[in-house]
């Protein structure tokens, strides 16, 4: 793999965005489709679906959006409600709505309401006594809902929409809110063009009443806070995070003196260096401080994750303080000052990080994190979105694009597992042992019998499997004997007096088998059997070529195979050409492999694929259909309509079996289309293989596991010969004697 540098300026950067119908608009082109997974509570016991990186962060509950009503494809904002009665819940923003969640025992999380709202993926939520209000770009302005009923104390739905309020002379879209519940007014930041639209909620909190606005330059987020002491007692002052031409022109905190409703005045500006779009900030507990978060320096400025500090000492005299990273890639999205004087930030895909302020307020030490996205911390608009922590329990949560609710307490587990020789990802038919560490906290420990590994067969229930202690934290459990090319679902658990601690990396997978063997193994840095076009493909330009592909913000610079430069590609352009100038126009361009033979056990096929279609005036038009064949290429079955524009390669891989009766004569397709409206697409195939399973019977004999049984195998059994039980004793019986001598020499040369 070659790689050649790319050069993409800020300024172009800005027009992308611009372009699109909304400054949040990166969002959309990285949307990734939901993550669908079996809920989890930790007071059942049961385990995670997901492997989550952790520390000093303990999960309670995760609600996928999947467990949500009316299947939102994405979710967005969350903020907290405590009852009169102290129950804790939660409130989530959907693609489809508002989700009412209770967290009262945050192992335990329940939905107990939703409320159907325009479809968009932004949506904000925020409190006031027994009203919730959600807003959306999507429109009908502000959704007042009802919770005086969230208990269930009686007959009917425990939330309930009141009425949808909007102001005529304004667009009815919303991007945040927020509510100042010390004076009791409501603020509508963004939605279009708009400022701050502010409403009165103290006549009748079920019906806001429109007082007054702030349209100097566009707001995307803002804090307002009623001062009660200092040279500031008595003022409403509104923290805005925007700027002019969407806030892309001069972005920063604009600080607003809003106690006169019908006249705010720009009480003062600051920006910060690196600037690129000013996108929420949070007040210190002391009114000292501000902490910014810029959505789009990640990346581009600045390159890791930062956290801006202004010093708002003097209302009217704001100024840029410094700034603090924790070293990771991911985009910073929301922030606030929590209980404890503690710094909690949503960023997106390295999920939500605690920072210290009282160790520093300037450079606060990162203390705890929860990662919410498994894989990589990118700067890409996916994983966390929000976090609320300021339920009176110590439980706080965070809202997932694709992974819906977090119900997180701050902590440690009871035991920590490791696995200090790895875990299996392929098991022989005759069964194999594991070892893991299993290392209780302080304060506890781990009784005698109660480590245990729990094996599921082919989907049949759980079997429990007692695991031996080994000395020094470690214990050891076999898998019984299986079956040939069975998929087998496996994890670990401490049965401890105080309940079971399941291994948070939860179900691990992994086939029967004793390895695996490639039927066909192409790294397409030729065209070979391929074939780059069918009679029936209408497209004009763009069509699929095997080529060192030329990169722009559509296509790859650099082809999937470590020592390749080539692959298939849609059209290469000339370098530092538009990234349109080769993509594909006009319908269909269809891309064919060589015959092979998909027969076996287990038998996989598995490819790296590139797809954008993020770009142009209809973003997210088009699809790549890919299919496989199992008669040579007369009729296809889908495997997966590529919709995914991840900006990267990604590797895709499908049992045969499950979509098609494997033959000696397939073919896999793709096709590249631009059918739909009008849109940019550009796609890209390499290293495709089709691998199969082997169960080869164990060998004892081969005591040097070369493959083969020899002159080497038979001196190192007479090297032990007499000893007691070892690799030697071919029948287990306590010496290495004439029996095993017989057994080496019936086996000889296989």
């Amino acid at each position: 793999m070659k790689t050649r540098l790319l050069s993409i300026t800020s300024a172009a950067l800005v027009v992308a965005l611009t372009a699109n119908a909304h400054v949040d608009d990166p969002k959309a082109r990285d949307l990734l489709p939901p993550v669908h997974a079996p809920v989890f509570r930790a007071s059942e016991g049961g385990s995670v679906a997901e492997t989550f990186d952790a520390s000093g962060i303990l999960l309670k509950s995760w609600i996928p959006l999947n467990g949500f009503p009316g299947a939102p494809t994405s979710g967005n904002d969350c903020w907290g409600h405590v009852s009169p009665s102290g129950r804790e819940y939660a409130i989530m923003g959907l693609s489809n709505g508002t989700g009412f969640v209770d967290i009262t025992d945050p192992g335990n999380a329940q939905v107990v309401g939703h409320v159907t709202g325009p479809t968009s993926l932004w949506r904000c939520v925020k409190t006031f006594g027994q009203f919730c209000y959600a807003g959306s770009e999507g429109g009908n302005g502000v959704q007042v809902i009802s919770l005086a009923n969230i208990d269930g104390q009686s007959a009917g739905p425990r939330v309930s929409l009141v009425r949808e309020v909007a102001s005529a002379a304004a667009t009815p879209a919303t991007h945040t809110l927020f509510v100042d519940t010390a004076s009791g007014f409501l603020y509508r930041a963004g939605g279009g063009s708009n400022g701050l639209r502010i409403y009165d909620l103290n006549a009748d909190p079920s019906n806001p009443t429109l007082v007054g606005a702030w349209s100097d330059v566009y707001v995307h987020e803002a804090q307002v806070v009623t001062y009660s002491s200092g040279p500031y007692a008595g003022k409403q002052v509104a923290f805005c995070c925007g700027g002019a031409n969407s806030g892309f022109v001069n972005t920063g905190v604009y600080i607003v003196d809003v106690t006169n409703k019908a006249a705010p005045v720009l009480m003062g500006f600051a920006t910060y260096p690196g600037a690129k779009f000013c996108h929420q900030s949070w007040l210190s507990d002391d009114k000292a401080r501000i902490y910014i978060n810029d959505e789009l320096d990640e990346g581009d400025t600045v390159g890791v994750t930062t956290t801006i500090v202004m010093n708002v000492a003097n209302l009217s005299a704001p100024f840029a303080e410094g700034a603090f990273t924790n070293g990771n890639p991911a985009i910073g999205h929301n922030l606030y000052v929590g209980p404890g004087n503690k710094l909690y930030e949503a960023n997106y895909r390295s999920g939500v990080r605690v920072f210290d302020l009282n160790a520093s307020a300037s450079n606060p030490p990162e203390i705890a994190h929860f990662d919410t996205w498994p894989g990589d911390d990118l700067p890409q608009f996916n994983g966390l979105w929000n976090v609320w922590p300021w339920f009176p329990s110590g439980t706080f949560i965070g809202s997932d694009l694709n992974r819906g609710l977090f119900v997180w307490q701050f902590g440690t587990p009871p035991v920590s597992f490791s696995y200090p020789d790895g875990l299996p990802s392929l098991v022989p038919p005759s069964g194999a042992s594991v070892t893991i560490e299993a290392v209780p906290a302080a304060g506890q420990s781990i009784p005698a019998g109660a480590m245990q590994m729990r094996v599921s067969v082919a989907g049949a229930a759980p079997v429990t499997v007692p695991m031996s202690a080994l000395g020094a934290n470690r214990y050891r459990g076999a898998f019984p004997p299986m079956a040939c090319g069975a998929a087998v679902t496996y994890s670990f658990v401490a049965e401890l007096p105080s309940g079971t601690v399941v291994d948070p990396g939860g179900d691990r997978t992994a086939t029967v088998a004793t390895g695996e063997a490639l039927a066909f193994d192409d790294p397409c840095e030729t065209q070979g059997g391929w074939s780059l076009s069918v009679a029936s493909d209408t497209a004009t330009a763009g069509r699929w070529v095997n080529a060192d592909p030329v990169g722009t913000t559509a296509q790859p610079e650099d082809d999937h195979t470590l020592a390749g430069t080539r692959c298939f590609v849609t059209g290469n352009g000339a370098v530092g050409g538009s990234a349109g100038a080769a993509d594909v126009d006009g319908g269909t361009t269809t891309l064919i492999s060589p015959a092979f033979d998909g027969r076996g056990a287990g038998a996989t096929i598995s490819y790296w694929r590139w797809f954008s279609n993020n770009q142009g005036q209809n973003p997210n038009s088009d699809t790549m259909p890919v299919s496989i064949s199992a008669d040579g290429g007369t009729t296809w079955t889908l495997l997966e309509d590529v919709a995914e524009n991840a900006g990267t390669w990604v590797s895709r891989s499908f049992r045969i079996a499950d979509f098609v009766v494997p033959t000696a004569n397939m073919r896999l397709r793709f096709v590249a289309q631009d059918t739909g409206a009008s849109s940019l697409v550009e796609a890209a195939v390499d290293d495709v293989r089709v691998s199969r399973l082997e169960c080869v019977p164990p060998r004892p004999a081969d005591l040097n596991a070369d493959g083969v049984v020899d002159g080497v195998d038979l001196g190192i059994m007479l090297g032990g010969w007499g000893a007691g039980s070892g690799p030697a004793d071919l029948n287990a019986d306590g010496a290495v004697n004439g029996v095993d001598l017989g057994m080496l020499l019936g086996d000889w040369g296989a």
